[in-house]
């Protein structure tokens, strides 16, 4: 009988337990369903899938705030100024980083322009919009932006160097891409210095202060994404004509696939059949191509344009030498 009550007790409890959870098992259920119509969809896979590469990224790069400074008189201030408008961002986070001050002489947009304009390469005028440039661009050309950001950063020491050249790689957008990234990370040879890229074909320039990567992109990481900040725009998103060609915001984040898919990124490689952004036209025919001895075709053409802070000694290599993917002075004449 005493058993037979004790079998009676544990029935009747665990019919009541049984009840509790399933009055339960809505609720919980309603509230998981309400918190996933409030996450995107990456993170609801996220948070399906614990242990994803979604969770792994991790940013590397720039400072946020001193980029955010950097671009305090974005946008650019003339239609073809996106490259001075990069050098002047890149310039002001380099004297953030120097001594938390500001550039030592004047920084405005107008006279960085003024002093492209009155530089010349030692392979004399390219006949573009600036002095500076090698080529006919219809604004800044990369060997400009290159002289232009290496010129207005601060004083190199011998703990940070101030060196910057323009990088051509003549790879694809994905290997170029992971290339530059080496620039972020712990074991860069840079302070995490942004940069600067020639996309739609060269039409246009933007920042990249940095990528997300899954592991540290100096140390061989895979990047995922890439952040790129638009000089078309201001810190409204804003532009001069109200359009946005480029990125809906200032600072955007791109995956690789549309970084490396979208025409108007890297989606194409640099274009001088566009009108706009031709190979070099010196007088000395230095970089003008093609390179027979190298048994090379072109310059800036079908490649993927940079301007990097980089380790080559500017006494070395001044800032008018290019250099290609492997660290080497670019073909010339």
């Amino acid at each position: 009988m005493i058993i037979l009550q004790r079998r009676l007790f544990i029935v009747l409890l665990s019919a009541i337990l049984a009840l509790v959870l399933i009055q339960a098992l809505p609720m919980a259920g309603g509230a998981q369903a309400a918190t996933a119509t409030n996450l995107s969809v990456a993170d609801q896979s996220a948070a399906s899938t614990p242990d994803c590469t979604y969770c792994r990224k991790k940013f590397f790069g720039s400072n946020a705030a001193w980029m955010y400074t950097a671009t305090a008189d974005w946008y650019q201030q003339e239609g073809n100024w996106c490259g001075v408008a990069s050098i002047r961002a890149i310039q002001v986070y380099d004297w953030l980083y120097y001594d938390g001050g500001n550039p030592k002489w004047d920084n405005s947009q107008s006279a960085i322009y003024n002093r492209l304009n009155s530089y010349t390469s030692p392979w004399g005028p390219g006949g573009g919009y600036v002095t500076s440039d090698i080529s006919r661009d219809f604004g800044t050309d990369p060997h400009s932006v290159a002289y232009g950001v290496w010129y207005d950063t601060p004083p190199s020491t011998q703990s940070q160097p101030y060196w910057f050249h323009n990088w051509i790689y003549g790879t694809s957008a994905l290997t170029a891409t992971s290339d530059f990234s080496r620039d972020f990370g712990a074991n860069t040879h840079t302070h995490n210095d942004p940069i600067t890229v020639m996309i739609d074909g060269g039409y246009h320039s933007f920042v990249i202060s940095g990528v997300y990567s899954v592991g540290d992109p100096s140390k061989g990481g895979t990047v995922k994404s890439v952040v790129t900040w638009d000089p078309w725009l201001n810190h409204s998103n804003n532009s001069p004509d109200g359009t946005h060609p480029y990125n809906q915001t200032e600072e955007q984040i791109w995956s690789m696939t549309d970084w490396t898919a979208n025409s108007v990124m890297w989606g194409q490689p640099y274009n001088t059949n566009n009108g706009s952004d031709p190979e070099p036209d010196t007088p000395n025919h230095y970089y003008v191509p093609p390179f027979p001895s190298r048994n090379v075709l072109h310059h800036w053409d079908t490649a993927y344009v940079t301007i990097e802070q980089d380790y080559i000694n500017i006494d070395t290599y001044s800032a008018d030498i290019a250099i290609d993917q492997n660290g080497n002075p670019a073909p010339h004449n």
